[in-house]
């Protein structure tokens, strides 16, 4: 059996149209299903996001996520503080495990993997994988 890398899984069907409301800002029903899911989304969303489990994700209004992100579910993406301004930047093909909290004015590199639970700080080069707090334990190119 093939693996595939983890930045190809694809939005269950829930999911798949969660995407589809937050990117076409169709408010009524958006918000009706922010409410059923338990997640908040309202940053800017691209297309081709890709929500596997669309539950309980919470991500800052000021992110900015790249093309072909994989967010699993009770992932959290923003302020360290709440009375910091910067919130992270997440670069193309990066996967956030379930329970990943990606918090503070940090760079997500391409090709990252954050795993389940890992709660990141610091900048992520990109093709590394980060488990536990801030922890790299893989660099690929």
């Amino acid at each position: 059996m093939t693996r595939r890398h983890p930045a190809q899984a694809h939005s269950s069907r829930l999911g798949g149209l969660f995407v589809l409301l937050l990117a076409r800002e169709v408010p009524v029903l958006a918000k009706l299903a922010r409410i059923v899911l338990g997640s908040d989304i309202y940053c800017p969303v691209p297309r081709s996001l890709r929500l596997p489990h669309p539950y309980g994700i919470v991500v800052h209004p000021d992110v900015r996520l790249g093309e072909n992100v994989v967010v699993m579910h009770q992932v959290t993406i923003g302020q360290l503080e709440p009375a910091d301004v910067g919130v992270p930047v997440i670069g193309d093909d990066v996967f956030l495990g379930a329970g990943a909290k990606v918090l503070g004015a940090i760079q997500v590199g391409a090709g990252a993997r954050i795993g389940a639970n890992a709660v990141v700080t610091r900048d992520v080069p990109p093709g590394a994988t980060v488990v536990g707090a801030n922890r790299i334990v893989e660099r690929r190119s």
